[in-house]
């Protein structure tokens, strides 16, 4: 048997020696720690915004072919060329040990064909799954459809893609919004996202909607924005970005933003006002305006200069992928690079991702089986001329076309009529002999949907109205137009007249005075023949308008725009008395057959098909370079200044 002090003597040795191994283990592996926990990482923020439903591109639908190069050389963007871009950066940085964030900043949905898969399978945000995006923010359009069914689109689209990518949205109060409440609580929507890089530094982000964009959302009451960023809503924003930063530990804060930039010499927007007034974002991934930031636009904080806010935006439409590379560090970032990538037809398209849109294809082809038509039939035909809409204020032919269309769509009897479309609410455009499909045509006009319940199917679209303006509403109105065009505001709001013929001129102290306003014939759908002078009294004229157009014309910032310049808009039910409203709208849509039980809507879409379609005074198919080829037109214009 072996001696107690032999065994102490053991024990003592082996803890002693147990003690230093541990010490110098502790060490090493402190040392080691060190070594593997860089205080700075490479990351590689890549964007996308504004893509608007646009799956199959910008350009002729008919025309896309995004497994070949080269072939199709008037088409920009689309799921499947945008798919290889994202996967062929996201592997080359992966390798060489960036880290690879995939964002969009808002309007995903609103703009093609694919909306017509809102309640089945969400088109974008099916494509946002199969890409692993890191997290989205929300769009004004994606209030398009109101707060139930914008919850209808995202729950929709987690039953049938498994669609689980953060939505961030921080300034955006979605109370009374049963629906959108529902996917805060379960965590789908949530207030700011944190992701740990591997060397613990911290990236946070917040999610804006702008002031500019929350007012282009009539649908999204009862749901508000907190968008005042130099004012009212300023300390509220600071807190949020204060929060992630000294209670969620975010070293680098980075603001996905449907605000808006226009970059320029002197850069505008929303996101100006906020990299300006409010400290700690490092970064706005900036969307809402469209348009692509060629170079990183810096701007200091007003209060504190050497806090630089770095702002850069994709552009739109899936047409354009931003990278921007930089440094993360404990403190910041450095050694910011930004890359814009044009998705066009030198990129081969990924081939999976072409297979899921073709499937769209063909799941959106059943939905319209009621109309006889399929999405790539050709509706029309193009002349060599263009038509576009994205213009200056003014009369273009695509406005004049499509304001034709509703006029022609809901003139009854030979009650003349008066047709109005928005500038703002023209998606696209067509290109010179363009064979133009059903695509094509919705894409033009995509926007919105009914908020009734009684339709039977459940297509996209505003409904068109019947509502009702007098002589001096009328006058009123191109008064209005004229203002527009020569002060360059409001461009959005200009609208495209369909029957009525008018001259304006500048005055200094009225900015625009109207001299005379005429109406065409009451079947002269194209506007080229004789007119009659419009007196300036209360007769009523009937005008056929969308409900987005009318839910703007009604909003508390138009009306006190209109004030403020002396003009006064009001549209009326048919008694001539009672004003439209929000809650008596849906009492004057257009009756697409009033020979059916209760009301088959019309939309901007459907106008347009129909007098694309129709036989004359329908346009049977052809659209004429008379009236709608401006440079070349030999009627007379509508507007005259």
């Amino acid at each position: 048997m072996k001696s107690m002090k032999s065994k102490f003597f053991r024990n003592k040795f082996f803890s002693v020696g147990m003690f230093v191994f541990l010490m110098l283990f502790i060490v090493a592996c402190s040392s080691s720690t060190d070594t593997a926990a860089p205080t700075s990482y490479s990351v590689t923020l890549l964007q996308t915004t504004d893509m608007h439903s646009r799956a199959s591109g910008v350009g002729p639908f008919l025309s896309y072919s995004p497994m070949s190069t080269g072939g199709d050389n008037t088409v920009l963007g689309g799921f499947a060329r945008l798919a290889t871009k994202i996967k062929e950066i996201r592997a080359a940085k992966t390798a060489s040990g960036s880290a690879v964030l995939l964002v969009d900043s808002g309007d995903y949905n609103m703009g093609a064909v694919y909306d017509f898969l809102w309640n089945t399978d969400p088109a974008s945000l099916k494509f946002i799954q199969a890409m692993h995006y890191d997290l989205i923010t929300l769009g004004n359009h994606e209030f398009d459809y109101g707060p139930a069914k914008l919850a209808t689109i995202i729950n929709a689209s987690k039953t049938a893609s498994g669609f689980n990518v953060p939505i961030v949205a921080s300034n955006t109060d979605f109370a009374g919004a049963t629906g959108l409440v529902t996917l805060q609580t379960d965590g789908s929507i949530i207030p700011t996202f944190v992701k740990t890089l591997p060397s613990g530094i911290k990236i946070g982000f917040i999610g804006l909607i702008g002031q500019n964009a929350a007012g282009d959302a009539p649908n999204a009451p009862p749901v508000t924005f907190k968008y005042n960023y130099a004012g009212a809503d300023k300390a509220y924003i600071q807190g949020i970005v204060d929060d992630l930063r000294t209670t969620q530990g975010a070293n680098v804060v980075i603001a996905l933003s449907h605000s808006g930039v226009s970059p320029g010499t002197t850069p505008t927007g929303d996101d100006i006002t906020l990299a300006k007034n409010i400290t700690g974002i490092d970064i706005i991934a900036s969307g809402h305006t469209h348009k692509m930031t060629p170079v990183i636009i810096d701007i200091p904080n007003t209060a504190t200069p050497a806090n630089i806010t770095h702002i850069f935006c994709a552009g739109a439409y899936t047409t354009n992928l931003a990278q921007l590379d930089f440094t993360a560090t404990k403190t910041g970032i450095t050694d910011l690079v930004l890359t814009n990538y044009s998705i066009d037809n030198t990129i081969l398209g990924d081939s999976a991702i072409n297979t899921m849109v073709l499937a769209m294809d063909t799941a959106i082809n059943t939905l319209i089986a009621p109309l006889g038509i399929e999405i790539a039939d050709v509706e029309a035909t193009m002349g060599n001329f263009t038509l576009s809409g994205l213009s200056s204020p003014g009369e273009n032919g695509l406005g004049n076309l499509i304001a034709d269309s509703l006029r022609y769509a809901g003139t009854s009897g030979s009650t003349f009529t008066i047709g109005a479309f928005a500038t703002g609410v023209i998606r696209d455009n067509f290109i010179p002999l363009q064979s133009i499909s059903f695509a094509d045509l919705f894409a033009m006009v995509p926007l919105g949907i009914t908020t009734a319940d009684d339709q039977t199917n459940s297509y996209p679209g505003y409904p068109l109205l019947k509502v009702y303006l007098t002589g001096t509403e009328i006058w009123a109105m191109c008064r209005f137009n004229g203002i527009i065009a020569i002060s360059g505001q409001y461009t959005d709001d200009f609208m495209h007249l369909s029957g009525i013929q008018y001259t304006y001129h500048y005055n200094p102290t009225f900015i625009a005075l109207v001299d005379s306003v005429n109406a065409y014939a009451w079947n002269d759908y194209k506007c080229t023949g004789a007119t009659t002078a419009v007196a300036k009294n209360v007769t009523l004229y009937p005008l056929i308008i969308d409900s987005y157009v009318m839910g703007m014309l009604l909003s508390p910032s138009i009306q006190t725009l209109l004030t403020s310049l002396g003009v006064s808009i009001h549209p009326k039910l048919s008694d001539g008395i009672t004003p439209v409203s929000a809650s008596n709208m849906l009492s004057v849509r257009l009756d697409k057959d009033a020979g059916t039980t209760g009301v088959q809507e019309y939309y901007a879409w459907s106008a347009l098909l129909n007098y694309f379609t129709s036989a004359p005074p329908g346009l049977l198919g052809v659209i004429p370079v008379e009236p709608y080829d401006l440079p070349v037109r030999i009627s007379p214009k509508r507007i005259n200044p």
